[in-house]
């Protein structure tokens, strides 16, 4: 099923898409699927973010291709992304012009479904409720000359996620494709991932409480392609969606 978060005249709620249409929710359907009986063309609505997480974190060289020569990880490497940064599909992303190089990072985001604390990996697939394209946007130049990430990674919309989540499908065998200005700039299958999503689970909920709706992304693969003011960025993942957003 896909399910997402949008806003008419005003109002935002959370709803059940089908074909081109979304069905309300009488509340977030991270907690119950109570249909209240509108239903509405997808023109009609704005897509928001999906998702409020009470936070998201992200794994750095999850991918070997991404390790530009360097050692695989000895332990999946997560990093915090603030919900400040966060945008959804169509939204633009602002690029701060004090900065000399901004990628776009295509990557599989699963959200989590149930509260999550010291989770084995092999239970690790229950808590997660489904899976949404993200976009982890990064200035190179930030993250290589700054102490720690905070802004490089987490500037105001360098966070892009959605369109919608999607639930019952398998993460671990799925091709993502980043895109910008219509050339393909990263290819990749989450099958290549370093450290599985189960055991990034395990790893992260021994130190760090997993809350529902919280938001984990996988990584990144290849060279990650640069972005500049009025660029189209689209992350396409097999099975989950399309994210489209404009660079300003």
């Amino acid at each position: 099923m896909k399910f997402g978060r949008f806003e008419i005249n005003g109002k935002i709620f959370y709803g059940i898409v089908e074909n081109d249409h979304v069905h309300e929710l009488d509340n977030s359907f991270l907690y119950e699927n109570k249909k209240t009986g509108v239903k509405l063309n997808l023109e009609q609505v704005k897509i928001l973010p999906p998702v409020i997480p009470n936070k998201m974190l992200a794994l750095a060289k999850n991918y070997s291709s991404h390790l530009q020569g360097e050692s695989p990880p000895r332990q999946p490497e997560p990093f915090f992304k603030t919900t400040s940064s966060l945008i959804g599909h169509n939204d633009k992303i602002n690029l701060p012009d004090d900065s000399e190089r901004i990628d776009a990072e295509s990557e599989l985001v699963l959200v989590i479904g149930k509260k999550a604390k010291n989770v084995q990996s092999k239970d690790a697939f229950e808590y997660i409720f489904g899976y949404t394209c993200g976009n982890d946007v990064s200035a190179r130049d930030w993250q290589k000359g700054d102490k720690s990430w905070w802004r490089a990674k987490s500037s105001d919309t360098f966070s892009p996620i959605g369109p919608f989540i999607v639930n019952e499908i398998n993460p671990e065998n799925l091709e993502i494709t980043g895109v910008i200005n219509g050339e393909i700039v990263q290819k990749c299958n989450t099958s290549e991932m370093i450290w599985s999503i189960p055991k990034t689970i395990e790893f992260i909920s021994k130190y760090v409480t997993l809350e529902v709706g919280d938001c984990i992304f996988t990584g990144t693969s290849g060279t990650a392609g640069q972005i500049k003011s009025g660029d189209e960025v689209i992350v396409e993942i097999e099975n989950v969606g399309k994210l489209i957003n404009n660079c300003s």
